[in-house]
């Protein structure tokens, strides 16, 4: 256990009307790589936020640290509708993407697929074959997905948006992958 200050709030901004704001506090408190997912508490035993990250030059307990309120948790936990496609992915983009030959700057280039998930019965495949490019790992030939209901994925974070759209649909809606969104064999 460790003691410290809230010393700032910030509240990142919304991209659209579908995205939510994140609020984060900024602590002086002793944070290790390790603790992200740790309550921050009050003095008087409430939990104020959660540990995410800290910004070290040493990869040590100095720097900044930020842990997401615990309003924010709550919105993203529990009161978003949660889905669950079975899909594990990796962001491609910039050179990785021209490399792959992507008709878009970026896409999710898909790692597993859970048995029994809805993407494993939909026929989405997963990669096999591992790379290491750049000292990043992540499996090739998997299909990669360009759009989803016609959000396109994109560099900066269009995740919020495509949640949403997946979270508005009622039961017997169609979830639409369009054209070009399965690269397979890259």
């Amino acid at each position: 256990m460790t003691a410290g200050h809230v010393s700032g709030r910030h509240t990142l901004n919304k991209r659209s009307e579908n995205t939510t704001a994140v609020e984060f506090l900024q602590t002086d408190a002793a944070i290790n790589s390790g603790n992200s997912g740790s309550p921050v508490f009050s003095l008087d035993g409430e939990i104020l936020g959660i540990v995410s990250n800290i910004m070290s030059r040493s990869g040590g307990s100095e720097g900044l640290a930020f842990a997401e309120t615990s309003n924010t948790a709550r919105r993203l936990l529990l009161d978003q509708k949660p889905f669950w496609s079975g899909i594990e992915g990796f962001l491609v983009d910039g050179d990785l993407a021209r490399a792959l030959n992507l008709p878009q700057p970026a896409g999710v280039l898909v790692q597993r697929v859970a048995e029994g998930s809805i993407a494993w019965r939909w026929g989405i495949h997963a990669g096999k074959l591992r790379a290491n490019v750049e000292g990043e790992e992540f499996i090739l030939g998997g299909d990669i997905i360009l759009r989803v209901n016609d959000v396109p994925v994109e560099q900066s974070g269009s995740y919020d948006e495509i949640y949403s759209s997946i979270g508005r649909l009622r039961p017997g809606d169609n979830l639409v992958l369009g054209e070009l969104v399965l690269c397979r064999g890259t």
